[in-house]
């Protein structure tokens, strides 16, 4: 006899003979839970505690599926209904409690009626075939062939033939296609050549599901039907299976696994398997485990061809790895996220790396902004060289290497090329997403508030290890966000969230407004671990070869208490050799007074904010400006003297 791992057969009618009416009723709530019901009803994308509605037009999610104390309930919070499993065939058929109750039964196999999963036509006005037919042409010598062929028990192939699931069409073996609702409407057969056609030409690609998928108890996926079939004959299985028809189908499994499940994939040893693979955990939320098929076999069918018995595919499946957890409810991560105050004490936590003097840390996020031409490329290829090899930018320290993308949306590439020689920033670790060679080997072009995008540079920056992610800038790489509403922040700050969670830092350049801020909403700042403006210092220098500018934190690092330095940096690129030499010291407050006040900012409460001291400090400032000669103040604002524009 064969084994049975995961469900025992169902009692017949006549071992329930005598029985309480309610006895049966609850006998089957037990045997049919809400989601099977609800999948063998062709609803099952709408069996989870948020859904839309299949009773109403929904454009949110109104409708829930829950279970309390072992019951199953349902509710439309529109007001389309609610209640049990009874109440749910009511309202999806329109019929009465009584006429309910009977046909729930009847789907729970009780009353006298074997359980069906589904109502399955196998005859359509909408098709040219007949299913049955193809079915009846199924004779004891195409069993035999297919028992042979594919190494099959001769009793499970008649199976196969008596549960409707083999049919020949056009002389050729086939099998059917069910919709949601389980009637057969086209079928998928195999020509004589080896390759694969669906009637109706242009039926659409759907998986063949055998028997129930019961939440809570396994679903066994597999790429192919032959594999199916090989687990099925050999295990003794009759339900549970999942058949996606074809490597390239994975995704077909989505909504069919109940997210209490757990799906054992049958992986065939090849990479159109490992895709396959991919795909099927992509598109559920149950617990996957793969099912490692022994080399040198290719597949399963191929396995039990070679000998496998029911205790060497029971042994796969207890020794199956997890490939990917199922997806937590919000209430089971809640409780296993929410801690004392006692536990946060004693919780060990793995501090934040510092990447760059005191002040830069993994996972930060910050700005570095300024008017044109003034030198915010330069400084944040400055800092990526520095962060990339180790090294030192002016007074600020690299901890270790590290991983950096930077993603050019502005410059020409051969210009990026000509600075980073420059720089000597020509090292593995430092990594271009150049707009231009995107285009022009791709054809597509950068957008940041593309989720297709942040996914791509997510996936990018994990499985590199990248630890530093620059966008220059962010004009040019956003498009479509209107830089002013605070809502279209919301086209990127859940990414730039996300990566803060995988502890990727990100620096964002920017452009000033005409006041000499940030240019756009503040909003942005909320979630900001720094700012850093740039103020332009050539036009009052003598050298003026090259970008000068004063850099400065508007807004303090949170990774440190200590006040990072005001400095003034002077980059120039020796003509004769293309090497950049980098030269700075720390810059006077004063020269920071005065930047400010060129750059438009006049208001002494103003420039306190800007400079962070008190506006007593700034008023100091101010005189002795005033007594040098080069300020006067006209009623509320500080204005250069006439000369010294």
């Amino acid at each position: 006899m064969r084994a049975r791992w995961h469900r025992a057969p169902p009692r017949s009618y006549r071992q329930r003979e005598g029985r309480h009416v309610s006895g049966d009723i609850r006998g089957a709530k037990r045997k049919l839970p809400l989601p099977t019901l609800m999948y063998r009803l062709g609803l099952g994308e709408h069996a989870k505690k948020s859904a839309r509605c299949p009773f109403h037009d929904d454009a949110q999610n109104s409708f829930s599926v829950w279970q309390n104390n072992g019951a199953w309930f349902w509710k439309c919070f529109v007001g389309c209904g609610k209640g049990d499993k009874i109440n749910f065939l009511e309202s999806h058929k329109s019929i009465s409690r009584s006429d309910a109750t009977k046909l729930f039964l009847e789907m729970a196999g009780v009353n006298g009626c074997a359980p069906q999963p589904t109502k399955r036509s196998e005859t359509s006005s909408n098709t040219a075939f007949n299913w049955h037919a193809c079915v009846e042409a199924v004779n004891e010598k195409h069993l035999e062939r297919l028992a042979k062929w594919r190494g099959y028990s001769i009793e499970f192939c008649s199976w196969l033939k008596r549960s409707r699931l083999v049919g020949l069409y056009d002389n050729c073996i086939a099998f059917p296609v069910h919709d949601r609702s389980g009637n057969v409407v086209a079928v998928h057969y195999r020509l004589k050549d080896g390759s694969w056609r669906y009637y109706p030409v242009g039926a659409k690609v759907g998986p063949l599901v055998i028997g129930e998928l019961v939440a809570g108890e396994p679903v066994h996926v597999f790429e192919s039907q032959w594999d199916a079939f090989a687990f099925l004959d050999v295990s003794g299985e009759r339900s549970g299976v999942v058949v996606t028809r074809g490597a390239s189908n994975g995704s077909l499994a989505a909504g069919l696994i109940p997210e209490s499940s757990t799906a054992y994939v049958w992986t065939q040893n090849d990479a159109a398997g490992d895709k396959w693979q991919r795909d099927v955990c992509v598109n559920t939320k149950a617990t996957v485990k793969r099912v490692k098929i022994p080399a040198p076999h290719k597949d399963l069918n191929d396995w039990t061809r070679a000998g496998a018995t029911a205790d060497d595919l029971l042994k796969a499946i207890m020794n199956a790895e997890v490939i990917r957890e199922a997806e937590k409810s919000w209430i089971d991560a809640l409780n296993e996220s929410v801690v004392t105050s006692s536990e946060l004490r004693d919780l060990e936590l793995v501090p934040r790396k510092k990447l760059l003097g005191d002040w830069f840390c993994e996972g930060d996020l910050g700005f570095i902004f300024a008017f044109r031409g003034v030198g915010k490329t330069w400084l944040a290829l400055t800092i990526a060289q520095a962060l990339s090899t180790g090294g030192k930018l002016g007074d600020w320290q690299a901890r270790a290497p590290v991983k950096v993308l930077y993603v050019d949306g502005e410059m020409p590439p051969d210009l990026m090329r000509n600075r980073c020689a420059g720089l000597e920033a020509i090292n593995v670790n430092l990594e271009f997403l150049n707009h231009e060679i995107l285009f022009e080997r791709t054809g597509k072009v950068l957008n940041i508030t593309n989720p297709d995008v942040q996914r791509a540079i997510t996936q990018r920056c994990v499985n590199s290890s990248t630890k530093v992610l620059i966008l220059d800038n962010l004009s040019t790489l956003a498009s479509g966000m209107r830089e002013n509403e605070a809502d279209s922040w919301e086209l990127v700050n859940p990414w730039l969230l996300e990566l803060r969670r995988r502890k990727i830092a990100v620096v964002i350049v920017h452009h000033a407004g005409r006041s000499g801020e940030m240019r756009g909403t503040s909003k942005r700042e909320d979630n900001v671990f720094w700012i850093i403006a740039l103020d332009d210092t050539k036009k009052n220098a003598d050298d003026k070869r090259g970008a000068r500018f004063i850099s400065r934190f508007t807004k303090p690092s949170r990774n440190t208490q200590q006040e990072v330095p005001t400095y003034e940096w002077h980059l120039v690129i020796d003509e004769a050799s293309g090497i950049v030499t980098i030269s700075h010291k720390q810059a006077q407050t004063a020269d920071v007074f005065r930047r400010l006040i060129e750059d438009g900012v006049t208001e002494c409460n103003q420039i306190a904010q800007e400079m962070k001291v008190s506006s007593a400090t700034v008023s100091r400032f101010a005189k002795k400006a005033i007594d040098a000669g080069w300020l006067r103040k006209v009623k509320r604002e500080y204005v250069l003297a006439e000369g010294e524009k």
